[in-house]
Order: structure tokens, then C-alpha cells, then sequence
């Protein structure tokens, strides 16, 4: 495949993933609430899962062709995308109030998962072991999730829905009411475009990274990671527009623990994987200290202000920058 036609399999990729994506969440969600599934269910694993498909399903094609090292770097690269770029861009345009518990309790939970990652991937191996007892975790923090969050039971699916809907910008529009058979069948074929889309991504990116001989690692950290997190940036400055701010940290948070234990766990579970050491001594600390910076602001007058929204883009740009000089 010529270095043209790769990145012409990468833009189509994105586009692919990022519409099938949303297709997923849209019919899965409505799906939920026509089955009666529990709506707070639906917020936080449909939803929460939406957010972070791209991710996963990338991940997961990555892995299934051996490439591994890719799959790490877009879960790294994620993280350090939405707190550096995402969190820092919303800052910028509007300073973001934090709640105390989402500063006290939500971000640690973070902090925490990036350092259980690293200490089961300290021996230089992301394992099929290391990959269930990651979603092993994952699964633990949803059910926890959901009995702290017990007292949200009083909103309905159709509410929960009509919410997302508002505030995800990036949202298809699709005919309302549709039966369980027709909502089926949009989940399904949406699935099915997101492994399709998958595939011709990560053949696009392994493609540029043999062409400019850059390792799996770097192209995931970069490109991979910041073509999936666009949507999450877009939605981001709307949001910041509009002063949502809990959507924001939420979206998040929710996204970096997912990215962690989800992603990395489903790696994981369908390849061992021996770990590239840069993503151990560079990447993964950094992960943590954009993390840390995240929770010093937010706990700091309980707001992330535009000035510090500008050191997390600032820091970020810096981290960018550092990857390219390495590579050239």
C-alpha cells in the first residue's frame, strides 16, 4: 500500500468510526429504554461505552493483528489527549467548575487505575491475565458506580435519552420511535461498521509508521489517539459554549477509566503483548502527571481556570513536540 492511499484509509477510518460511533450510541440507548433497562444503566454503560467505542474497537482490531504496541499507545495517548487538549480547550473558552466529590473521589479513582496499569504491566507484558483482572476491575467500577448512584434511578430511560441527545453534538439524527426489531438491527450494522472502520485504520496507521519507520507505539500516541478523541473535543468546546460543565469532567473521567481498564484489558485478553519500555518510563508517567495536574487544579477554589487550561494545552503541545523529536 502506497503512503497516499494509507492516509486516505486513515481519514476514512475516522470518519467511519466516528459516525458508527454515535449510530451505536444513538439505537443502543434507545434500545435500553424500550427493553426497560435500568436508565442508569444505560448512562453509564451504553453511554459511557459510546464515548470510548473508538478506542475500544481500534484497540481491538490492533491487537487481533498483533500490533499490541499500537493498541497501548491510543489508550495512552487518549488519556493524555482528553485531559491535555479536551479539558484544557473547555478551560480556556470557559472556566470549569468541579464539584467536591467529583475532585475528592472521582479523579483519585483515575490516578488509581493509571497506577494498577502500570504495576501489572511493570514486567514488560500487558498478559491475557493482566488484561482480565483490568476488566475484571472495569466491571467493579460500574457496579459501584451504580449503587453510589442509586438515587439517580428516578429519571427515566426516555429522559436519560432525550438528554444525551441535547448535549452529544455530535449525535445522528434518526427517526424517533423506532421499534426494538429496527433499533436492533442500526446497533448491529453500526457495530459492524465500527470493526470495519476499525481495520482499515489501523492498516492505514501501520502503513505510515513502516513508511517514516516509526514504531506502533508513536503512531498511537499521536495520530491513532487524536483522530479518536476528536469527538470528545468537539463536544467539549460546545459544551463549554453552552456551560455544561459536568458533561465535560464526566465525559472525562469516565473516558480515561474506560481507556485504561477497558481498553487496555480487552488488549489484552485477545493478545499478550510485550510492552514497547517507552510507553512504561515516558508515556505512563506522563498519563499520571496530566492526571495529577487535573486534580491539583480541580482542587484548587474547585475550578479549572482558563489560565490553568492553558498550561494543560501548553503542556500538551510540549508532549507532542517531544514525540516528534524522538522520531526524527
Amino acid at each position: 500500500m502506497s503512503i497516499a492511499l494509507a492516509l486516505v484509509f486513515i481519514l476514512i477510518g475516522f470518519f467511519l468510526l466516528m459516525w458508527s460511533a454515535d449510530l451505536l450510541v444513538d439505537n443502543a440507548s434507545e434500545l435500553a429504554g424500550r427493553l426497560g433497562i435500568s436508565p442508569l444503566l444505560v448512562g453509564i454503560i451504553i453511554v459511557g461505552f459510546g464515548t470510548s467505542a473508538p478506542e475500544l474497537f481500534v484497540s481491538a482490531m490492533a491487537a487481533l493483528d498483533n500490533k499490541g504496541n499500537l493498541a497501548l499507545g491510543n489508550a495512552l495517548g487518549s488519556n493524555i489527549t482528553n485531559i491535555g487538549l479536551v479539558l484544557g480547550s473547555a478551560a480556556i473558552i470557559r472556566a470549569l467548575p468541579v464539584g467536591k466529590a467529583t475532585a475528592k473521589i472521582d479523579m483519585p479513582i483515575v490516578i488509581a487505575t493509571g497506577l494498577v496499569a502500570i504495576a501489572l504491566l511493570f514486567d514488560g507484558v500487558l498478559s491475557h491475565i493482566d488484561g482480565v483482572i483490568l476488566l475484571a476491575i472495569l466491571l467493579g467500577y460500574l457496579l459501584w458506580t451504580a449503587r453510589s448512584s442509586s438515587g439517580n434511578e428516578a429519571l427515566s430511560a426516555s429522559e436519560l435519552v432525550a438528554s444525551v441527545h441535547e448535549h452529544d453534538v455530535l449525535a445522528v439524527t434518526h427517526p424517533k420511535g423506532k421499534s426494538v426489531m429496527t433499533a436492533s438491527i442500526y446497533a448491529i450494522i453500526s457495530i459492524a461498521l465500527l470493526i470495519l472502520a476499525s481495520r482499515i485504520l489501523v492498516k492505514g496507521a501501520v502503513t505510515v509508521a513502516e513508511f517514516f519507520h516509526v514504531g506502533e507505539l508513536i503512531i498511537g500516541l499521536t495520530i491513532v489517539a487524536i483522530g479518536t478523541s476528536l469527538p470528545e473535543l468537539a463536544a467539549a468546546i460546545a459544551a463549554a459554549r453552552k456551560g455544561v460543565h459536568d458533561m465535560i469532567i464526566g465525559n472525562i473521567i469516565g473516558s480515561n477509566v474506560f481507556n485504561t481498564l477497558g481498553v487496555l484489558g480487552l488488549t489484552g485478553a485477545l493478545r499478550a503483548t510485550e510492552i514497547d519500555t517507552g510507553a512504561l518510563w515516558r508515556d505512563f508517567p506522563i498519563m499520571l502527571l496530566f492526571t495529577g495536574l487535573m486534580l491539583v487544579f480541580a482542587l484548587t477554589k474547585y475550578t479549572i481556570s482558563r489560565l490553568e487550561g492553558s498550561v494543560l494545552v501548553a503542556a500538551y503541545i510540549a508532549y507532542l513536540g517531544y514525540l516528534i523529536s524522538v522520531t526524527v
